[in-house]
Order: structure tokens, then sequence, then C-alpha cells
């Protein structure tokens, strides 16, 4: 009986060990990073040297399974790309539009003309100047 009993459990260990790793290969598969459609960028367009801008920037997400997670820049010269990082997390969502508003924050050290390039899901941009006295 004990050869039987273990049989029927080691089955089970087995069985609930591959349902497990099933699953969470699933729900691997249902999460993407990628980046917000800009569809506007608002605030002031002229600053001053060590002067902080605070613009506001609306998007929009594809589905209900996406969250906005942060703001990333990187800048090269006077040119600053903006990507805004949102998170699509699971495979049944809802199919509409979401809207959003975030704040990203400039500052130059420097005066000049700066491009600020927002990437698009698309790998294009929205481009917006700013101009620091």
């Amino acid at each position: 009986m004990n050869i039987k009993r273990n049989i029927v459990w080691i089955a089970f260990v087995i069985s609930f060990l591959v349902l497990v790793n099933c699953r969470k290969k699933q729900e691997d598969t249902c999460v993407s990073n990628t980046t917000a459609q800009v569809t506007k960028v608002s605030g002031p367009r002229t600053i001053s040297v060590n002067q902080e801008a605070a613009l506001s920037v609306d998007y929009y997400l594809f589905n209900g399974c996406g969250n906005f997670e942060n703001i990333q820049s990187i800048s090269n010269d006077n040119t600053v790309v903006i990507s805004l990082i949102v998170k699509y997390q699971g495979c049944v969502c809802t199919d509409n539009l979401i809207t959003g508003q975030t704040i990203f924050k400039f500052k130059a050290a420097q005066p000049g003309i700066y491009y600020l390039k927002f990437l698009q899901p698309n790998k294009t941009y929205l481009i917006d100047t700013m101009t620091v006295n």
C-alpha cells in the first residue's frame, strides 16, 4: 500500500509543478513594456539658465491593460529624447484608449535652443523646442 500511496503522491507533485510552470509561462507572455503615445506638450517655451520648467505631457495608452510607469530622458548636447514608459500587463484587455497626463521637468545649465523629442510607439518623435536664455 505504501508504494501505491507514494506513486500517487509523486504523480500529484509532478502534476502540480507542471501546472504552475505552464501558468507562469502564460503570464510572462502577456507583459510588455513600450512607450505611450504623446499627443500634446504644454508649458513655457522660454526659460532662464538653471530655471526648471514643468511641461504638461498628455498621452494615451492603447488598451485597458496599460499603466504609466515612469519618464526616462537622455540628453545629448541640445537634444533631449524623452520616453514615457508604459507597462501592458494582461492577456485579455478592454479595447479602449486610456488618456493620461504627467509632468516632465526640464532644466538647462547653458543658454541655447533645446530640442525635446518625445519618443512615440512607432519610433517617430513629437518634437518641441525650449529656448534657454
